[in-house]
């Protein structure tokens, strides 16, 4: 699963917008919080002041009045801001600056009215250093303390050439007090501004988290809950990206993964997933960091035998506790939908999983095989498949019994695991029977890997029976060397284990060295046929087809276009595995027959194919198609023909089916879009071809149903009889 970039940096932004309105707030709520610490300073700052100037025995008493007119007007300030504060008014910034102006203004004024810094008056310029502290930060009560230094030292009259020469310490010493004044609250200020944007940021994650349980609960697609969730803990925190892995018996499986910057991509050169970090975070239940704290596994939640674990990875900074702490908060607010996506992926582990070998089962493989025959790029994509069979497997059920079958199985499936690529999917196909489908691979490396397995099992040295050891047969086919659909690759690979049986075990044997020995075989054909039957007719087909370049393809298009067509006629299952049988046998006589030039079809092959099939003990319809595979509809004018539905239904297909291959890959005849070519099959309907069956074909090319993989080139024409 993907993680969504656009909803990850949504939810990022969002998270943002609610940071910075809750930082909003909290600004406010600290500035009035300033201002109340400012008014309980003045009025205390106002009292001692006042007491101080009247009982002075060395104050005239005009001198008394003008300071206790300057101590009034700013009592009256103080009384102002009392009332706006107590009635809820929220200071804005230039609230908080006007008063911090009228503080030093007041407190300047005391001090040149008076005996300058030698004045107890002298104190009230701490008040303006102290409050701007709470108000603004440090940063503005630093500032406050160079400004009323420089109060201190012009307007207070300190700096003059003979007071600094006869007490300089003195005049520094009231300086430095400032300054030490204001460090000392400013930093106090800091320890709480970092406090409280932990808040805000805690505050903004709780909003976040609300909102998240909201929308995973509602989460229509529980699959989605798994990339959300890590989605969410990579931006909670101070990771750069992070995998959430379920943990089973079965052993470690990414689900989700997300990036800061909302894109997929990898992860550094050699960051890897340490299995015992998850094992050990599995097994505790515990966090786990990395010894340079730039890894954290966690795990998120457990249930029906899986565990969730939360892998986060940086690469320049370390992970906090605050950041163990926004994961557990996370996973806590999701406990509902997580336990329902976990219940989820058991099932649907379940429902795909081999129970036995932990391996995927054979409806996932097939659901994954036709996938891959699904996507757009199939054409320029090769695929492989491996079809692994147990060697002697019954005897060991027989000799030892199914406890000890069962052992060898588990043990076999791990040897084929670790033998593939983490990219191949490895299934159990049967009961004794392996299939490993090999992305992107041809046919070369298919067989290096089949090698390779069977290298494998022989250095595992896995006992089976008493002085046995187990073995592999394996049988490789590749797309498109060797097969154009999802179901001719499987029979493909399937003749090949076959001749790898055949050979004598413990082998692997591709689909080219069954077609090239059957090409080779001449009058041992039919004898082939009668022993293997079914088990080679694919690759019985494919020797058929080589005999001529421009036959190449040739039975696989003509099975895939009676496939389409029997579907639409509604035929069942047993009849159309006759009748696939018939068009992958349908052109074998030619095998017995010398080649005509550049003709594809030879005089009397419909007759020949006849007698090798007969004798090769197929049903009697697939022995009628391949002999009336040619046959008229209206007879052709031929006497004694035979006409309308006394053709057998498979052979009116067959014919149908060639004339319309021939036709969109330009065999004889430029090549005509399947459009142009139904347009000359109904041309040749109540004629030619039977009525019912042009309009089977005619639905399959409507709604699309027919992918007959063309070659990248036009076929030069030819002349055909």
């Amino acid at each position: 699963m993907k993680n969504n970039p656009g909803s990850t940096r949504e939810s990022k932004r969002w998270q943002d917008i609610r940071a910075r309105a809750i930082d909003a707030t909290f600004d406010a709520d600290r500035r009035r919080v300033g201002e109340r610490v400012a008014i309980v300073f003045r009025w205390l700052f106002l009292v001692v002041l006042g007491v101080l100037n009247n009982v002075n025995p060395h104050t005239d008493q005009e001198a008394k009045v003008t300071i206790d007119v300057v101590l009034a007007a700013w009592g009256a300030m103080n009384v102002i801001v009392n009332v706006l504060v107590a009635r809820g008014y929220q200071p804005g910034k230039q609230f908080s600056l006007s008063t911090m102006t009228l503080d030093i203004l007041f407190s300047a004024t005391l001090v040149y009215l008076s005996d300058g810094f030698n004045s107890p008056f002298f104190l009230a310029l701490f008040l303006a250093v102290i409050t701007n502290a709470v108000r603004f930060g440090a940063t503005a009560s630093f500032i406050s303390a160079l400004v009323i230094s420089t109060i201190y030292l012009f307007i207070g009259g300190s700096f003059t050439p003979a007071n600094f020469s006869v007490d300089p310490n003195a005049t520094i010493g009231k300086m430095f007090l400032f300054l030490v004044v204001a460090l000392t609250t400013g930093y106090m200020t800091r320890e709480l501004e970092r406090e409280r944007r932990a808040a805000v940021e805690r505050a903004a994650q709780a909003d976040s988290l609300r909102e998240l349980s909201m929308n995973l609960v509602s989460e229509t697609d529980i699959k989605d809950v798994f990339e959300v969730l890590i989605g969410n803990a990579v931006n909670m925190t101070s990771a750069e990206r992070g995998r959430l892995i379920l943990s089973s018996q079965e052993g470690f499986t990414v689900v989700a993964s997300a990036n800061r910057t909302g894109n997929d991509n990898p992860a550094p050169e050699g960051e890897t997933i340490d299995e015992h970090q998850l094992r050990q975070a599995a097994t505790t239940g515990e966090a786990v960091f990395d010894g340079d704290r730039r890894g954290l596994v966690i795990p998120i939640a457990s249930g029906d035998g899986v565990t969730a674990i939360a892998v986060l990875n940086q690469s320049k900074g370390m992970f906090s506790n605050q950041d163990l702490y926004a994961v557990a908060a996370l996973s806590g607010s999701a406990t509902v939908p997580l336990a329902n996506a976990l219940r989820y992926q058991r099932s649907r582990q379940e429902a795909t999983t081999d129970a036995l070998t932990g391996l995927a089962n054979a409806g996932e493989f097939h659901r994954r095989l036709e996938s891959a025959f699904a996507r757009p790029d199939r054409r320029e994509t090769p695929l492989s498949l491996l079809l692994v069979d147990f060697d002697h497997f019954k005897s060991v059920n027989d000799q030892l019994g199914h406890q000890h079958g069962d052992l060898v199985l588990q043990m076999g499936a791990r040897i084929v695991r670790d033998a593939a690529r983490a990219q191949d999917l490895v299934a159990r196909y049967g009961g004794d029977e392996l299939a490993v489908l090999v992305a992107d691979t041809n046919g070369t490396g298919a067989q290096r890997l089949a090698y390779r397995i069977v290298d494998a099992v022989h250095a595992a040295a896995v006992s089976t029976t008493p002085g046995e050891h187990l073995t592999f047969s394996v049988g490789v086919a590749s797309y498109p060397e060797d097969a154009f659909t999802a179901n001719e690759l499987i029979e493909a690979a399937d003749q090949a284990l076959y001749l790898a049986k055949r050979e004598g075990k413990d082998r692997a044997c591709t689909f080219p060295q069954l077609v090239t020995e059957l090409e080779l075989a001449d009058g041992n054909l039919v004898s082939m046929l009668e022993a293997a039957g079914p088990q080679v007719m694919v690759a019985v087909a494919h020797a058929v087809d080589h005999r001529n370049p421009l036959a190449q393809g040739h039975s696989s298009r003509v099975v895939a276009i009676v496939d389409a067509i029997g579907r639409r006629l509604s035929m069942p299952s047993n009849r159309l595995e006759d009748l696939r049988a018939a068009a992958f046998l349908h052109d074998v006589g030619h095998m017995t027959l010398p080649a005509e030039g550049a003709s594809l079809e030879a005089a009397g092959h419909a007759e020949a194919g006849e007698k090798i099939v007969s004798g090769a003990k197929f049903p009697r319809d697939v022995v009628a198609a391949v002999l009336h595979h040619h046959e008229r509809w209206d007879g052709g004018a031929i006497a004694g023909a035979v006409t309308g539905e006394s053709i057998p239904l498979m052979a009116r297909i067959l014919s149908v089916a060639e004339r319309f291959e021939a036709q969109t890959a330009g065999r004889g005849c430029p090549r005509l879009t399947q459009e142009e070519a139904l347009a000359q099959a109904v041309l040749g309907s109540g004629s030619e071809f039977d009525p019912a069956v042009v309009a089977a074909l005619e639905r399959a090319v409507t709604d699309k149903g027919l992918d007959l993989n063309l070659p990248a080139l036009a076929l030069p024409a030819t002349v055909t009889t």
